[in-house]
């Protein structure tokens, strides 16, 4: 089940931190950090700074062959990696504990090829049977429930959420979901490159459906009916632009209003299949894709349900069964839609997995073996540094006027902020792995997650639980929760480091948490008060003056071209572009209040502020397939990585002056153009 989270999440990565005795800059043990053999010193900066920075990078490191895309990301992952493959073939072999024990079984299953193959597709022949078994629409709801609970996709998913007029409480939220592609323009974009996309998908389909054991007719006429029923789906789906603004995702409703939505599902009987309260509230997001829904059940026979739900069954669970089905789905999800060349080694894929289905206790053992006191110590007070900047720029703001300015202020004081692991651990006594299939492993841990999450509909929310295991390469902020998160899967070098002095440091630790700060003032971050509630805190002129400067940024990076004639989409990329823009602009800040009293030196003929800039476009060094840029571009809330190594930049006077660029200068937007915000 796919449900889709309402914070928003920056990819991102930082690194290893150790506070400094004292409260001046940090002074490097060896060198400058920078890897001068990664630039192109050859190019001049003002002409094209993205390249003066990464250029020696991006050469020497072409996107391998089992990958769509290749970054810093990726590196700091693939370090990752290694650790967390000695953790699980360790517990595989010796476990340490009982947590190590379930660790270890469900890795092995997943290598364990040989099982794999002999078990063929028989791990969902109860799941099969259970679809055939359906009389009449009457029985779908119980079905589907049944289905959801075990990671299929169909129609909807669900997930519990904070209640977005009172982010106390939790409750259930609703939304649209059961599409194979990944976003409804692909099913609409009438272009012959989506056109034949789309005949791929349906032969995807088709290819898959035979692999469970229909006739090649069958499957193919099959496939067609998928095809048609996921493209009305489509048409009454939100958009990727439409989903991030909160005020489209706000409907509260009873059960009662849900049943007079959809009179051919019902929902009391989906809910008790569920062990969810039919009298708790339920957030309905988008209540015409319901409506449709509705209107496709009433329209069209039950074999073709039953034949779409087979579909998203086998499609959930295809890289747990034989090669047959694994390899197709890489064939079209990896080769055909993101332009990777082979697959992953599969050691690879199982830790993903084994993160997918057990990822905070896999989080876990990692911080065990890599994540210090003192490297929390640090960051925190990096934190405190950009909080302290942050709430300087909102008291001397000259566009805000004195009452909103109170409550960003007032919002701003309440952020929470969560740094490598969880105080608490998670319990996972209740989760069953056992070593008999890898499918049947997947499909328990789903469940036992699923059961997890229900529970907490209904109750207050607690608020020290983490979105994240402590493991990944991420960062993020939660504008329910007002907090911000840094696991330390992502604390480590080119983002931080302790041989780092604080010129690097800054520019892309420090960034990356002046990002996350000001998440929470971004075009829909700041649609939340400081209780995480969905509520206007502003007045109707500031407002509009904000509107006014982010439509800069959104223009702006609406002109930029990824690929042949396809734009940047200003609009779904516009709350990372202003998190950029205002995570620099206080992470710069920040560093000159830590150069007051020890100005850093020069390294590697950089001044500090050149370094600082330099930091940030080196975070964003990242090479593409076509098809991954331009699914990045369709899809994705975050920009192509090149553009936001210079994008932001060449909107700060800072950055200008640390190069002694002229106005005109091509990394930089011509003065009067410049976006500025906070």
């Amino acid at each position: 089940m796919r449900f889709i989270a309402l914070a928003p999440v920056l990819v991102l990565a930082c690194a290893a931190c150790k506070a400094p005795a004292t409260n001046s800059a940090h002074t490097p043990s060896q060198g400058s950090g920078l890897a001068l053999t990664d630039m192109d010193l050859a190019v001049d900066p003002a002409q094209d700074f993205y390249r003066f920075v990464n250029g020696g990078w991006l050469d020497n490191n072409p996107v391998p062959a089992d990958e769509a895309s290749w970054g810093v990301f990726h590196e700091v992952d693939k370090r990752n990696e290694v650790v967390l493959k000695e953790i699980l073939e360790a517990s595989a072999k010796q476990p340490k504990s009982e947590l190590h024990r379930k660790l270890g079984d469900f890795y092995a299953t997943g290598m364990d090829d040989a099982a794999i193959e002999a078990l063929g597709a028989t791990p969902l022949a109860e799941e099969l049977a259970r679809i055939d078994a359906l009389n009449d629409i009457a029985g779908l709801p119980a079905l589907l429930a049944r289905l959801h609970s075990i990671g299929a996709g169909g129609l909807f998913g669900i997930g519990s959420n904070a209640d977005l007029t009172d982010a106390s409480q939790t409750i259930l939220f609703v939304a649209q979901d059961g599409m194979g592609l990944p976003e409804k323009d692909y099913y609409l974009r009438d272009d012959a490159e989506s056109v034949e996309l789309r005949k791929q998908y349906e032969a995807h389909v088709a290819r898959m459906l035979g692999l469970l054991g229909e006739s090649q007719a069958d499957a193919t006429a099959h496939a067609t009916t998928v095809l048609a029923l996921e493209t009305e789906l489509a048409r009454a789906s939100l958009g990727a632009v439409q989903f991030r603004d909160p005020q489209n995702l706000l409907n509260k409703i009873t059960v009662a209003d849900a049943q007079a939505l959809t009179p051919h599902f019902d929902w009391s009987a989906y809910l008790g299949a569920q062990q969810l309260d039919p009298a708790q509230p339920l957030n309905l997001i988008a209540p015409d894709y319901f409506a449709n829904v509705d209107a496709l059940l009433g329209g069209h026979p039950l074999g073709e349900w039953q034949t779409y739900l087979r579909w998203h069954l086998v499609h959930a669970n295809a890289e747990y069964l034989s090669a047959a089905f694994d390899q197709e789905s890489f064939a079209f999800y990896g080769r055909t839609l993101s332009g990777a060349q082979e697959q992953r080694p599969r050691w690879k894929r199982v830790i993903d997995a084994t993160g997918g289905a057990l990822g905070e206790a896999l989080g876990q053992a990692f911080v065990e073996q890599t994540f210090s006191p003192q490297a929390k110590e640090r960051c925190l007070q990096m934190v405190g540094d950009l909080l302290a900047v942050m709430k300087t720029h909102l008291e001397k703001l000259a566009w805000m006027t004195d009452a909103t300015r109170a409550k960003a202020l007032e919002k701003l004081a309440s952020f929470k902020t969560k740094i490598g692991y969880p105080d608490r651990w998670r319990d996972w006594s209740g989760l069953v792995v056992q070593r008999d299939s890898y499918a049947k492993n997947h499909m328990r841990a789903a469940e036992f997650n699923f059961r997890y999450d229900l529970a907490k509909v209904g109750h207050p929310v607690d608020k020290s639980e983490w979105g994240m295991p402590a493991y990944i390469v991420n960062a993020g902020y939660n504008p329910m929760n007002n907090d911000i998160t840094f696991p330390a899967g992502i604390l480590q070098p080119p983002f931080f480091s302790e041989s780092y002095d604080d010129a690097l440091n800054y520019g892309a630790m420090g960034a990356v948490i002046g990002h996350e700060i000001t998440h929470g003032f971004d075009d829909e971050g700041s649609q939340f008060d400081a209780q995480g509630n969905l509520a206007n805190w502003w007045s109707e002129a500031d407002r509009s003056e904000f509107e006014r400067r982010a439509k800069i940024v959104e223009d702006q990076f609406s002109a930029y071209v990824a690929l042949e004639d396809l734009h940047v989409n200003g609009k779904l990329t516009l709350g990372e572009n202003l998190a950029d823009l205002a995570g620099l602009t206080i992470a710069y800040d920040a560093l000159q209040t830590r150069q007051a009293n020890q100005r850093l030196a020069q390294l590697d003929g950089f001044t500090p502020e050149q370094r600082f800039f330099i930091a940030w476009a080196r975070a964003w060094r990242c090479n593409y397939t076509p098809a991954r840029l331009k699914l990045q571009v369709n899809t994705n809330p975050h920009a192509p990585a090149n553009f936001r190594g210079f994008g932001p930049l060449s909107n700060l006077d800072a950055f200008q002056a640390a190069f002694g660029f002229r106005d005109d200068a091509p990394a930089l937007r011509p003065p009067g153009e410049r976006a500025r915000i906070w």
